[in-house]
């Protein structure tokens, strides 16, 4: 009785597993794996600007060479191409990165991705390269760090190329529909404006001052989000 009553769970078990393994086979073949591809994401990354700065007079020259800023950003983005197979997919891609600085930028850009496998989580690396043209939201110069901190600056204060680079994981959903979550670095050149003058000047006027521009490429780490359908 016992060794029939094992057999039977035994062949129950059997007959489940092999259902389910059919059911996620055939679901497989019904991924899509070529035709036109959208891709709307939102992301957020944060990098440090390294600011050129000229000690003035009775200032520390070795600890005030260099200051630092931390500069979060919030983007978002939609990609419009086409997937040619279930491994390479090729398009175009608009997005909105917004500066808590009070700063954006509108890039346009050459989006290619591959996908490692053609299975249902799907390991993913893109790149994008391209051009973004900066968004005057506020050109006022505005004061870095706290405290007794009196430099006024302006990130990002031209257009320039971008570029960006990340991986992930893909998970199809159904047969057009996935979600994808990626890590990236991006990488924005611009300019930043600052004061270079050889003696301060009074406070009042201080935040008018930026008398100086220097190329600057502003590097960020950051998470991504996005459906694709």
């Amino acid at each position: 009785m016992k060794k029939a009553l094992v057999i039977l769970i035994a062949s129950i078990l059997g007959v489940i597993s092999t259902f389910n393994t059919a059911a996620y086979a055939q679901d497989l073949k019904h991924i899509k794996e070529q035709g036109p591809l959208f891709i709307t994401s939102v992301s957020f990354y944060h990098g440090f600007a390294r600011i050129p700065y000229t000690p003035k007079e009775g200032e520390n020259e070795k600890s005030t060479e260099i200051l630092t800023q931390g500069l979060p950003v919030v983007n978002i983005s939609q990609f419009m191409g086409y997937q040619f197979n279930p491994y390479v997919c090729l398009g175009v891609g608009v997005s909105f990165d917004y500066w808590t600085i009070k700063n954006a930028f509108l890039p346009v850009y050459v989006d290619f991705r591959v996908n490692m496998t053609k299975n249902r989580f799907a390991p993913q690396w893109y790149i994008n390269l391209g051009y973004a043209s900066r968004w005057h939201i506020d050109s006022k110069p505005y004061k870095i760090g706290t405290g007794n901190t009196t430099e006024y600056i302006i990130h990002g204060a031209k257009s320039g190329w971008m570029a960006e680079t990340g991986f992930g994981l893909k998970v199809n959903v159904n047969y057009s529909t996935a979600l994808i979550i990626s890590a990236f670095a991006h990488f924005q050149e611009s300019s930043l404006r600052y004061y270079a003058g050889s003696t301060k000047p009074s406070q009042n006027i201080r935040p008018l001052l930026v008398n100086a521009d220097q190329s600057s490429l502003y590097i960020s780490l950051g998470i991504k989000a996005g459906i694709a359908f």
